[in-house]
């Protein structure tokens, strides 16, 4: 090892996960085509890399558990095991947005009780914290928040997931000598909790079957008709006085779900004609919300439990949607200001610490990820010996806080900067602003950022999809191993496949396409189209199984299983003035793109496949001679298609170029 340079010696000392990270982040191979690879493809390339230099040293097993890292090196400071010893109560609260705290409606205040809670000796108020869901929405909130990394986009993580190995929050805090419960008043199967939280350490779930409901109509929302905040709370706070301390409750409220029709009885903020729409609506629901969870403090304590447990108050995710023109131009009347997505993903963080004088309000950005360290260090425990992505927000600075819904993966918060990626994938043509003022703000900075931003997004993915804590924790896996396992479970493309190209607006060719790839199971299929996205969004609509009640408060986002093996199996094909990132938020893990052929002569196609990770290039028949130049020397395959087939479900051949 004499050879190598001295950083890279030193380097190699560092645990194996900062070392992949650093090579992830700065592709010391000097590779342009680096980032042209798919997701799976895109890590094990680097893990490869990393090998190579690690040849002569073998690692102690400690360095294979690919942790950041980053918290074992930041325990200092008077907080770290603060709340050694105490019970951990934490409460996920519906819906609830940052925007309503500290407040007030027309002389009225909206959360005076989380707001009481901020200002309490011993409460750290974080205010520009964010939400990181995928398609799972209040599920996904659970998963990022125990288990430091981000959920799927392509469908719920607790369907896709729950088979696989966890060492979150529960588990590291019942090798603590903790017990770990989960509360939520509503039914077990929802999200598929009940398969889900064994998996991730909770040794009981309390759902609907263990609390007596009082069936307020519209408590909830749509056909989530249930427990009211005020009963679940009450009965909760019984439950957790007859654990056996010290305990982990992570406790789910229920009521101030979207459409938020609170019934009048429960109402008690005044609502203006002007607000009287879903704002008033809402404001109402946090509000009754806000007052449950103070009750439940007031019980928590006159059981004994409130100066001996850690409390953890945060949101799962937003409870009004930009997305809709209507709710986005009723809060941009009500804040006066245009209502954006940073306000909309920004979620409340109140952390109080009984037994201290003081408290604080911190301003660092941070997000859902940073709590599991962020906890711990709090609690005392000295080592996170599993994957983790978040920093500890106490002692880290600013996190690039990665969002993928809403705005695209490739997003972030960081600081007082929001940075929107362009729908087309494209940098240049991206946008940044001030989070306090609005404003807009120049790009400088923002590429490196919007790297990170993914590569939490990717790394979440392929811990996800390999099971890699699994192959470190429970298998012993060492690097070595674990890269071949990876690399023994990727499915290449074949030589040869059918490809399929269907205007959007064609449904009866999008439904024979769809028989076609049922009935055979073994089918690879290239897929064009006039406007591919749209096509796609067409296929989810009407196939996966998924409900589409606008408003309704239907969370159930199951996506059959016939439908999942079938999106597997397409390989949908964009070109430069698609949106890649779009397709991709639809869950498909293979895109091919296929770039104009001016584009490509002007030498523009490094930055079209640095917009993604495509697994390949497709290029028509009549761009021979420009493919051929393509696939000399590159690291993406190269597809080949008749593009004279137009219309309809019609299959043509699509066909590698190999050498001869």
């Amino acid at each position: 090892m004499g050879s190598l340079p001295k950083p890279i010696k030193k380097l190699i000392k560092m645990e194996a996960a900062l070392v992949i990270l650093v090579l992830v982040a700065v592709n010391p191979m000097g590779n342009s085509f680096a980032a042209s690879v798919n997701s799976q493809e895109f890590f094990t390339y680097h893990i490869r890399d990393l090998l190579e230099c690690l040849v002569e040293k073998p690692q102690s097993q400690d360095d294979f558990y690919l942790a950041t890292g980053t918290y074992e090196s930041k325990l200092g400071g008077e907080l770290f095991g603060a709340a050694k010893g105490m019970n951990l109560i934490v409460v996920q609260l519906e819906s609830v947005q940052n925007l309503v705290m500290g407040r007030w409606y027309y002389g009225q205040e909206i959360t005076p009780c989380l707001n009481a809670l901020a200002r309490a000796p011993g409460s750290f108020y974080f205010s520009n914290f964010y939400s990181q869901i995928g398609s799972g929405n209040t599920s996904d909130a659970e998963f990022t928040v125990n288990n430091s990394m981000m959920g799927s986009i392509e469908s719920y993580t607790y369907q896709l997931y729950y088979k696989n190995y966890y060492k979150g929050l529960p588990w590291v805090l019942r090798e603590n000598g903790y017990r770990a419960y989960v509360l939520h008043g509503y039914k077990k199967a929802f999200w598929n909790r009940q398969n889900m939280y064994p998996s991730m350490g909770f040794e009981r779930f309390f759902s609907a079957d263990d609390f007596e409901s009082d069936n307020i109509e519209g408590i909830g929302g749509g056909n989530i008709v249930g427990i009211s905040d005020h009963a679940f709370y009450e009965q909760a706070a019984d439950y957790l006085a007859g654990f056996r301390q010290p305990f982990y409750s992570f406790v789910i409220s229920l009521s101030s779900h979207n459409p938020f029709r609170l019934p009048d009885s429960l109402r008690r903020i005044i609502i203006r004609p002007a607000e009287d729409n879903i704002v008033g609506d809402y404001i109402n629901s946090v509000n009754y919300a806000d007052r449950c969870l103070g009750e439940f403090m007031e019980n928590l304590k006159e059981r004994g439990l409130w100066d001996n447990s850690l409390v953890v108050v945060y949101g799962d995710h937003f409870g009004l949607s930009k997305s809709d023109s209507r709710v986005d131009a009723a809060m941009s009347s009500w804040l006066g200001e245009p209502y954006r997505y940073d306000m909309m993903m920004n979620v409340p963080l109140v952390i109080h610490v009984p037994g201290l004088d003081a408290g604080s309000t911190f301003g660092n950005s941070g997000g859902q990820i940073d709590l599991m360290p962020t906890i711990a260090y709090l609690l005392g425990i000295e080592r996170l010996d599993t994957v983790y992505l978040g920093q500890n927000l106490f002692t880290g600075e600013d996190s690039v806080v990665a969002v993928q819904t809403h705005m695209l993966k490739g997003s972030y918060i960081k600081g007082d900067q929001v940075f929107e990626i362009s729908r087309d994938g494209m940098f240049e043509n991206s946008k940044a602003w001030s989070r306090l003022t609005g404003d807009e703000t120049v790009l400088d900075g923002c590429l490196e950022n919007s790297k990170e931003a993914k590569l939490a997004i990717d790394l979440s993915m392929f811990y996800l999809n390999n099971d890699v804590l699994r192959l470190a924790l429970l298998e012993n896996m060492s690097m070595n191993e674990i890269h071949e396992a990876v690399e023994g479970k990727k499915t290449e493309l074949p030589d040869r496949m059918d490809g399929v190209r269907i205007e959007s607006s064609n449904k009866k060719a999008l439904g024979d396409f769809y028989r076609m790839m049922i009935e055979d199971e073994e089918k690879c299929a290239l897929l064009l189209s006039d406007d591919i996205y749209a096509l796609l969004l067409e296929l989810e609509t009407e196939y996966s199984g998924k409900s589409k009640k606008k408003g309704g408060g239907s969370l159930d986002e199951i996506a059959n299983e016939a439908f999942l093996d079938v999106r597997a199996r397409i390989v949908p094909v964009v070109s430069e003035s698609d949106n890649y990132t779009k397709v991709e938020s639809l869950g498909y893990r293979r895109i091919m793109v296929s770039p104009e052929p001016e584009l490509v002569l002007a030498g523009n196609l490094i930055e079209v496949l640095n917009a993604g990770s495509p697994c390949g290039i497709a290029m028509s028949k009549k761009n021979w001679l420009l493919s051929m130049n393509i696939w000399v020397g590159s690291k993406v395959p190269v597809y080949i298609y008749d593009a004279n087939v137009l219309s309809g479900a019609e299959t043509m051949q699509v066909y590698r170029l190999r050498t001869w």
